[in-house]
């Protein structure tokens, strides 16, 4: 129960530390043993089940709530019979589980530092969380570190002495493609080819596409951070097609189609698709002004959701396996990469914002959903919160401001451009 202690004392601590009138006038949650025990306690029954069930949809989304729950979760009280593998024991634990995720969703919608603090200290495991953002590694998450992380050196503002991001502390995974995703990638990298005029590297993964994003950035015509974001973003709409954009937009984004003959991008309004919207605002009866061209209706409420299904399997070779999770306010629509393949091959956060995260933002933007990628460089991790607006990242908080430790692109542009050891690929 030392979660929980830790929790009552943190709640008790100021409690002390106050006036009695101040403390009879506010005062704070109390720590029920009762209530833990009884949490911890195994159903024997479908009565007990039962009364346990109600128990839980009594708890309120509070730190104390949370960390009662999780020790009933992790130390349950074996029952007078020992059925530890049995049907009810189960359940009661599936039972516990779920609530445990709505409360954490309430939290996370009421107070997200709270949220933060609280998942941060407790056991719970970091696929069971709703959102991981800002969450630091802890000691029990499973992942296998390297050996040269948690050196202990101190960081000021996520950044060490030398004003640098530290290298992911986990050991890198094993990246590949299905059949699908082979062909996907071929077709992006022939595409990027010829938007870029770079020549091709014989390797077929994932590593010879970041090769050639490299030497595009470190040419004359990609040093440029705008170049390299406008190559990606013509890439993936041509990756698209003409087809899929304009009713994304309708149907997604809410957007009205107008067709502007001076707009050749891939997947601009086609003059067939406007002008037969048009021909149907001009026979309604009522309601023609919310078919003005260009306006946007949207985005639809299922929007955010809807994309982030799909997403893990539009862009996952080019990111790596994704699960479906909560943004950063609770609400639905995200979406996190478990560890980018991207990131973890090319460990350049200039890379990771020229020809990934500014570019997917700058897309669906385009389409009428606002995106906001958020990169965790500790463990790779990306959250992809469709839905969000983001902000520039010399705005965003989250946006680390050094270059990684173990950059691979850090040298090759100090030697292209003559500089000194402040020359950076990400700045």
């Amino acid at each position: 129960m030392l979660p929980t202690l830790a929790v009552c004392a943190s709640f008790l601590s100021p409690q002390l530390a106050r006036p009695p009138a101040e403390s009879r006038a506010a005062p704070q949650p109390r720590c029920s043993v009762a209530l833990a025990l009884t949490l911890g306690q195994q159903p024997r029954s479908a009565v007990e089940l039962l009364q346990l069930a109600q128990q839980l949809l009594a708890l309120e989304p509070t730190p104390l709530a949370v960390a009662q729950l999780t020790d009933a979760i992790d130390y349950p009280r074996p029952a007078a019979i020992d059925d530890a593998g049995g049907v009810m024991p189960r359940l009661a634990d599936a039972l516990k589980r779920q609530r445990r995720a709505w409360l954490l969703v309430a939290l996370l919608r009421e107070d997200r530092d709270k949220y933060v603090e609280t998942v941060s200290f407790l056991k719970i495991p970091r696929d069971e969380l709703p959102n991981r953002q800002g969450v630091p590694l802890r000691a029990c998450d499973p992942d296998p570190r390297r050996r040269d992380s948690g050196s202990g050196e101190p960081l000021v503002e996520g950044l060490n002495a030398e004003g640098l991001v530290p290298d992911c502390a986990l050991e890198d995974v094993p990246m590949g493609e299905n059949p699908l995703e082979a062909v996907l990638l071929e077709t992006t990298r022939n595409i990027y080819a010829g938007e870029t005029g770079v020549s091709r590297n014989p390797e077929r993964s994932i590593r010879g596409l970041i090769d050639e994003m490299r030497r595009f950035m470190l040419s004359a015509e990609g040093v440029a951070a705008s170049s390299q974001q406008e190559v990606l973003v013509r890439t993936l709409r041509t990756l698209m097609t003409p087809v899929l954009p304009p009713f994304y937009r309708i149907f997604m984004g809410g957007l009205v189609p107008r067709h502007d003959p001076g707009d050749s991008r891939v997947g601009a309004d086609p003059k067939w698709l406007a002008d037969g919207v048009q021909w149907v605002r001009a026979r309604l009866p009522f309601g023609r002004s919310y078919l003005e061209p260009g306006r946007q209706l949207g985005p639809w409420f299922y929007a955010p959701a809807l994309t982030a299904v799909v997403a893990p399997y539009a862009f996952g070779f080019l990111v790596g396996p994704a699960s479906l999770n909560r943004r950063a306010d609770g609400e639905v629509g995200g979406l996190v990469v478990e560890k980018c393949k991207f990131l973890q091959e090319s460990s350049c956060k200039g890379m990771c914002l020229n020809s990934c995260k500014l570019p997917a933002q700058q897309l669906f933007s385009e389409l009428g959903l606002p995106l906001r990628v958020s990169p965790n460089f500790e463990t790779q991790e990306c959250q992809w919160s469709f839905g969000e607006a983001a902000p520039p990242p010399d705005e965003d908080p989250t946006w680390p401001k050094g270059c990684v430790v173990g950059c691979t692109s850090r040298e090759a542009m100090r030697e292209l451009s003559g500089g000194g050891p402040a020359v950076r690929a990400c700045e």
